[in-house]
């Protein structure tokens, strides 16, 4: 089944071809505490300020679609940054996302589907080599000519697991006004990690006209991680409708 549009007979021209979809990548994450009363301002959703923000390079694979993967790896081949809170519904923690970026037409439209608040920008990301002996990691996301974050993330010891693991699972909220769509979403990621490191961080929240990040920025920086992962989709469910 063609997820959208274009249409088609064979089903070859949908922007966003059939999955499921799995994704496997390299990131590097900033674990903070923002301002929970400016929170409010992005979610009404109860929170401490606890945040999980990560930059990804990400590989992306559908079964029904694999030869994306060899004949056009810039389709599912793109970079994401993401910014998560740590909220409580209904006496339930949960990891809610109110801002995302990618730089893929593909990854854009799979996300709204769903609920993810994706964005177009051009964004930057170190990249590993097992013959280079990187410690330091930096990254970058810009769009319509300003800056919207950055960070730097210096790798000391190898962790366990990572803090957004704890934030429990993910939630969105899919909303298109013009359709009358207002939905709380349970997304349900299940995760292997190839390996994990932790050490000290840095955030820069930038923003602009049209992106309201300033009230992400942190009070606290607790750490910076690097791992490495390969993240599949558990299970997806409405939890609360408003229509």
């Amino acid at each position: 089944m063609q997820w959208t549009s274009p249409l088609t007979k064979f089903g070859r021209s949908a922007l966003v071809p059939e999955g499921p979809w799995s994704y496997a990548f390299d990131a590097i994450a900033v674990h903070a505490v923002a301002n929970p009363d400016r929170l409010k301002n992005i979610t009404e959703l109860k929170t401490d300020g606890e945040m999980w923000i990560y930059f990804a390079d990400i590989i992306s694979h559908s079964p029904n679609f694999p030869q994306l993967n060899y004949e056009t790896p810039q389709l599912v081949q793109y970079k994401e940054v993401a910014f998560f809170i740590k909220i409580e519904f209904e006496g339930k923690s949960y990891a809610y996302c109110p801002f995302m970026y990618v730089d893929n037409d593909v990854s854009l439209m799979r996300g709204y589907i769903v609920g993810f608040p994706k964005k177009i920008a051009s964004i930057g990301i170190t990249r590993d080599h097992p013959l280079m002996k990187q410690k330091i990691f930096g990254a970058n996301a810009m769009r319509a000519g300003y800056s919207l974050i950055r960070a730097k993330v210096e790798v000391e010891e190898k962790a366990k697991s990572l803090p957004l693991d704890n934030f429990g699972t993910w939630i969105l909220r899919r909303y298109i006004g013009l359709m009358g769509i207002d939905e709380l979403i349970e997304f349900v990621p299940e995760v292997e990690y190839e390996y994990i490191y932790r050490g000290k961080a840095t955030l820069e929240i930038g923003g602009g006209i049209n992106d309201e990040l300033e009230f992400f920025k942190p009070e606290k920086i607790l750490e910076g991680y690097r791992y490495s992962a390969l993240l599949k989709v558990k299970d997806i469910r409405v939890l609360k409708s408003e229509k």
